[in-house]
């Protein structure tokens, strides 16, 4: 059981180590600045000894001070960690600028998060599933001028998708819409996770493709972009920040974090399933995930940090995770992220 002097020693320690520009290890004669710490020197040195000795704590090879362990920055982020204050002021800030009618919220969040974590050179994923709940209402196709058209879809929540295209030669325009009109009356109704995971394509048992030129190719061009409507939406926000990091100055490490951009499997650092996010609705319970160091099952991402927020709106669900060094500021970017979730509902 750690005194409440112990939990007072862990606490200055992490945000004095995340707070500072160079990473210094923090010795016993900064901790005396900080609240309720007005002991002496060779006290503080004996209780951050004891710390190391329980895993809270690391001395590193160059300083007599000392940095968080994993165990110690995961203790402050479960127990310790308090951001109220934090989220008090920026729900004000983050409101001001959420409610800016021009944008979607979506895209307000983003622009938000990309200032923050540029100023702190993190980098970010945003990963959002449309709607999935939602079912087609109707669907569209209008021809457009110089050979191009629009597909539209409709959910039965009031959400409009749409995308323009260019139409192969060879398709004849009045088929593509007939077609496209063909697949609305039938995709009526259809959960949009259904239609993506082709539990319906089953069409033209009625004979109605029987008769039209290039029918295959018109349905799949009609299929293909339909479905691309409803694709997960995944996107990288300042992804080459992280590499500012002293964790990446290693030149096999940085080419190893490229690779997992290269191969996308760095969007598994906020991946989640089609089944319930946590906490949708409350902002009390594991509706911020944290993950720090070993933890992550990426190999690159094992001595960093991420932070994921889970968010739900009329567009559809989705996470945002800001990943950056184990040293991350955890109550800023936990602060900031649940000021922004609750805007965006």
């Amino acid at each position: 059981m750690l005194t409440d002097r112990q939990k007072r020693i862990i606490i200055a320690i992490v945000e004095a180590y995340t707070e500072s520009a160079e990473a210094e290890p923090i010795g016993s004669n900064s901790l005396k600045e900080f609240e309720g710490l007005g002991v002496s020197s060779a006290t503080l040195r004996n209780e951050m000894a004891e710390l190391e000795n329980l895993g809270y704590l690391e001395k590193t090879h160059t300083s007599s001070g000392r940095i968080p362990s994993e165990k110690g920055f995961r203790l402050y982020v479960d127990e310790l960690m308090n951001i109220e204050p934090l989220i008090e002021e920026l729900d004000e800030q983050v409101s001001a600028v959420m409610n800016d009618t021009k944008l979607s919220k979506k895209d307000l969040a983003k622009g938000l998060i990309q200032k923050v974590i540029d100023g702190y050179k993190y980098s970010g994923v945003v990963l959002e599933k449309i709607a999935f709940n939602a079912k087609i209402k109707f669907i569209k196709f209008i021809s457009l001028k110089h050979h191009k058209g629009i597909f539209i879809l409709v959910t039965d929540t009031g959400l409009i998708l749409n995308s323009e295209v260019s139409i192969p030669d060879g398709l004849n325009i009045q088929d593509i819409e007939k077609t496209v009109d063909y697949l609305s009356e039938n995709l009526q109704n259809i959960l949009l996770n259904d239609f993506k995971n082709a539990k319906v394509l089953e069409f033209g048992n009625d004979g109605f493709f029987d008769f039209m030129t290039n029918a295959r190719a018109i349905l799949e061009f009609s299929l293909r972009n339909i479905s691309k409507l409803v694709d997960d939406k995944k996107e990288l926000i300042s992804q080459f920040n992280i590499l500012s990091h002293s964790d990446f100055n290693d030149i096999n490490k940085a080419q190893m974090y490229l690779e997992t951009i290269k191969d996308e499997s760095i969007y598994s650092v906020c991946e989640f399933d089609n089944g319930p996010l946590p906490a949708l609705g409350s902002l009390e319970t594991n509706a911020i995930s944290v993950k720090i160091g070993s933890e992550h099952e990426l190999n690159i991402l094992k001595n960093c940090s991420s932070i994921t927020a889970y968010f739900d709106t009329k567009e559809g669900i989705g996470a945002i995770t800001i990943y950056g060094p184990m040293r991350m500021r955890y109550r800023h970017i936990i602060a900031l992220l649940e000021s922004i979730v609750k805007n965006m509902k």
